[in-house]
């Protein structure tokens, strides 16, 4: 089935949120519940991301978006009306998403998808993209009574500074890496908050973290897109995860819910003696295929869906 492919437009936004909705639960049943959760708009709307639709003349088949966090750049999510499936509008979605990475020169280029899908690796695979470590999609209650950390709103410091520090920060753990897109996202879309560990001057960690309905956490949710401390620093790692149990409590989370590959091997057994556990295991797609920050001193909570 030949498409046009083409950025989505606002009017776009309610037929791609339903395919994607559709998409997942055709392939997830019940794990794929998601709830008052935002994908398809809070994508569209971040300045860092390109949303991409392929379309049957005025009918769309389905979405996928490209994002870039500076020299890093992943695909998702990707989603096609399952009526559609097999006819090829993943592959001219994936052609169109990594031709934007490409485009937009990024080292690494990767995506997220099921550990379990066969028929997603094969697509990627074509594309360049090979399998690495599991990711795990992980949850924990918030405590009633979190622990005691020094940690402070991103959102009340100065933007130009909040984004120097984390450009710092991220710098340390993979050449050029920037989240200064995520940071932009919540605070601008106001669907979350920039969480800061340590000192008000000099930060140990950063965290954005989505809450609530209408944002890529849900209802009662505390949800940790990205988070980083320099390499090797286990405690500022513990400090910040602390930080973000504090904040979900603050806005009356439930859940905090975090991603890691477990390639960063110390960062996956601390977060499980932490309490966390694994709701969805994933396996991140690497171009090229080499390790890139996903080694066993980088402790960075990060999620590519």
């Amino acid at each position: 089935m030949e498409c046009e492919i083409r950025p989505l437009r606002e009017p776009d936004l309610d037929a791609a949120d339903r395919i994607q909705r559709r998409a997942f639960a055709a392939l997830l049943g019940g794990a794929a519940d998601q709830r008052d959760t935002e994908l398809v708009r809070t994508r569209w709307a971040a300045g860092n991301t390109a949303a991409l639709g392929a379309f049957a003349g005025s009918r769309l088949l389905g979405s996928g978006f490209a994002t870039r966090w500076g020299s890093v750049g992943f695909v998702g999510p990707l989603s096609v009306e399952p009526e559609c499936w097999d006819r090829g509008v993943g592959s001219q979605l994936m052609a169109a998403a990594d031709g934007v990475l490409r485009e937009w020169g990024v080292v690494r280029r990767g995506l997220f998808t099921f550990a379990h899908s066969p028929r997603h690796h094969r697509l990627y695979q074509r594309f360049g993209y090979w399998p690495r470590f599991l990711t795990a999609l992980m949850s924990r209650p918030v405590p009633a009574a979190p622990p005691a950390v020094e940690w402070g709103p991103g959102s009340a410091r100065d933007r130009e500074e909040l984004t120097g520090a984390a450009a710092r920060l991220a710098g340390a753990v993979y050449p050029g890496l920037d989240i200064a897109g995520e940071i932009a996202s919540a605070l601008d879309q106001k669907i979350g908050e920039v969480v800061l560990a340590g000192p008000a001057a000099a930060p140990t960690g950063v965290a954005v973290v989505h809450d609530g309905a209408g944002s890529e956490a849900g209802s009662g949710v505390a949800y940790v897109k990205v988070g980083l401390v320099r390499p090797g620093a286990e405690a500022d790692f513990a400090a910040l995860v602390d930080a973000c149990l504090a904040h979900a409590a603050t806005v009356g989370a439930d859940r905090l819910v975090v991603g890691v590959n477990t390639a960063r091997h110390r960062a996956y057994r601390h977060l499980v003696a932490r309490g966390f556990v694994t709701d969805v295991p994933g396996v991140t797609m690497h171009a090229p295929n080499d390790t890139g920050y996903d080694r066993d001193d980088v402790f960075v909570i990060d999620d590519w869906r």
